[in-house]
């Protein structure tokens, strides 16, 4: 039966209602169907390392069918043993938070939207690295063949690419090595650069003017 605000209110005072309890499961600690004998209506996983993180839990038989649960999710129905297996290969330590209480008496307030979890990698993006991904000494670019100047890099978040004060020609910039005088995306006199970003891909050069000088970086 649902209880309005005075009988809670009774309840708190009397002692009836219980507080949440949490179960903290160290990812780096290996282990199967470990069981867990408490008694709730509800559990939900209110810290970890990061999205990725999971464990496993069987609810009330260690025969049960296995869920994998991550940060932010959680269960709702009268349990008295969890069985929670940890997979190896993770780190870091995750919260559970336990609850005996009826929906209507006890409830996890969640305001982060559905991406929060992954927060520190948007701003990660924003902010860009403290480190480069890779750059180094200029490269030469000749008529033919096209040279790869980067090559795919699933960690980057940008790039750049500019033509040396110097050169005499034009540098042809392209996504893979058929790159010509007349296919490209950005074609470079001297001193001219060209800036992408959220392109993860190769990127190739080629001139139209033997020896000409390119620099190059990601981040």
């Amino acid at each position: 039966m649902t209880m309005n605000f005075a009988d809670r209110i009774k309840e708190v005072v009397s002692h009836g209602l219980s507080a949440p309890q949490p179960i903290v499961i160290d990812l780096a600690d290996a282990v199967k169907d470990k069981e867990f004998s408490v008694t709730g209506t509800s559990f939900y996983i209110i810290e970890a390392p990061d999205q990725a993180s999971y464990i496993s839990i069987k609810v009330n038989r260690q025969d049960a069918l296995p869920i994998d649960w991550v940060w932010q999710t959680g269960f709702r129905s009268p349990f008295t043993k969890l069985y929670i297996t940890t997979p190896a290969g993770q780190a870091g330590l995750m919260k559970i938070v336990i609850a005996a209480e009826e929906a209507d008496v006890f409830e996890i307030l969640d305001n982060r939207s559905s991406i929060s979890a992954s927060m520190n990698d948007i701003l990660g993006e924003l902010q860009g690295d403290i480190t480069p991904e890779t750059w180094g000494t200029e490269k030469t670019i000749g008529t033919t063949p096209a040279v790869q100047v980067l090559a795919a890099n699933a960690d980057r978040k940008g790039a750049m690419v500019q033509a040396k004060d110097s050169n005499l020609g034009i540098i042809y910039i392209g996504f893979d090595n058929t790159v010509t005088s007349s296919k490209w995306v950005a074609q470079l006199p001297a001193g001219a650069s060209w800036p992408v970003d959220d392109y993860r891909g190769p990127i190739f050069a080629i001139a139209d003017t033997a020896a000409q000088l390119l620099g190059w970086g990601e981040w």
